[in-house]
């Protein structure tokens, strides 16, 4: 209703729905730009093929010991068209974003009007031509931009930075699909902390797991979904949510499973677990950012430009003059002190 009165623009009824693992997988982030079609795909048989070093980490993939990260840590994008137009240079600008999100570097290569390869690490895949472009689904004139790491999501994240800067340089936004809206579900409930060697939650400790995995907590934590959903926006979280857990015997065996012993987990959140004693019924919500959404219906770069009292660079509000000096009263009343620094 609201887009249709302000900008006369007709949403669909039910917006996609695409799961965490697949919007990593596909997009290289858990909120992706949809307005434009470009997927990455999965490259593992490239390591299959040619004796190509920086392929046999993804082939190897680090993290298969958890349930979600079973896929490759090879990606491709293949970008339509576009070889004859895209210097060195320009690769070597798109490996440097790549590299600001840990990939260790970019992978390229190019199909000439001959449908041979060129550049890049072309060399090692001469004569291979046809069964690689028909995997990827490649043509002449087309580039392919490969990310390999032995973590799935590093790779994932890192071409995924690629795709979105090709979305801006190319111009590749669909104009009929101006504002895309997807639900991202599925999320995973346990994440590996490799550093404390221990399991920890993702989101946090009270969202509810999916149900059909209530057996299999404890032995397989790392399959675990949660009841989470996400709410996004051309490359924009918009709303984020869950279900929570409401039953004590559950929530006690969250707290088992990431390292939470029972006193301290009496000591933090006893409160809330016999709270759930008495009967709390199921519950959830979700938290909408309406800041974000005017920003994007006015297709402004900066929540700034929408907010009535922005805050600046120094989170310092040039209209109120906050912050300011607190009165010495107030500051006993919360026992705090501050120190001013000596010049």
């Amino acid at each position: 209703y609201i887009f249709k009165k302000t900008l006369n623009y007709n949403l669909p009824a039910h917006f996609d729905r695409i799961t965490w693992e697949d919007a990593f997988d596909l997009y290289g982030s858990d909120k992706p730009d949809l307005r434009f079609d470009m997927k990455m795909q999965d490259a593992a048989f490239m390591a299959e093929l040619a004796d190509f070093n920086a392929f046999k980490a993804g082939a190897a993939n680090a993290d298969k010991s958890i349930e979600r990260h079973k896929r490759s840590g090879i990606k491709v994008l293949v970008v339509k068209n576009v070889a004859d137009k895209y210097s060195r240079k320009h690769i070597e600008s798109l490996e440097a974003v790549a590299k600001t999100y840990k990939a260790k570097g970019l992978a390229w290569m190019k199909i000439d009007a001959e449908g041979k390869f060129e550049g890049g690490i072309s060399k090692f895949y001469a004569g291979k031509e046809a069964e690689i472009c028909s995997k990827l689904g490649a043509e002449k004139n087309d580039l392919l931009l490969f990310v390999s790491d032995e973590k799935w999501q590093v790779a994932c994240v890192a071409l995924g930075a690629v795709r979105k800067q090709l979305g801006k340089d190319l111009n590749l936004y669909n104009p009929a699909d101006e504002f895309h809206f997807a639900w991202i579900i599925d999320f995973p409930y346990f994440a590996w902390n490799e550093e404390e060697n221990h399991w920890e939650t993702e989101h946090h400790m009270f969202t509810l797991p999916q149900k059909k995995y209530w057996d299999t907590l404890e032995s397989n934590p790392g399959a675990v979904k949660g009841d989470l959903y996400d709410l996004v926006l051309n490359g924009y979280e918009l709303a984020s949510g869950s279900m929570r857990i409401n039953d004590p015997a559950l929530q006690e065996r969250i707290f088992e499973i990431v390292g939470y012993s029972r006193e301290r987990a009496e000591k933090a959140f006893g409160f809330l677990v016999q709270a759930f004693k008495f009967g709390a019924p199921p519950h959830g919500g979700i938290a909408p950012g309406l800041d974000r959404l005017i920003m994007l219906m006015r297709h402004e770069e900066s929540i700034h430009e929408v907010i009535a009292f922005p805050k600046n660079n120094l989170a310092a509000c040039p209209m109120d003059e906050c912050p300011s000096v607190v009165d010495e009263k107030q500051l006993q009343d919360l026992h705090i002190t501050v120190t001013e620094r000596e010049e």
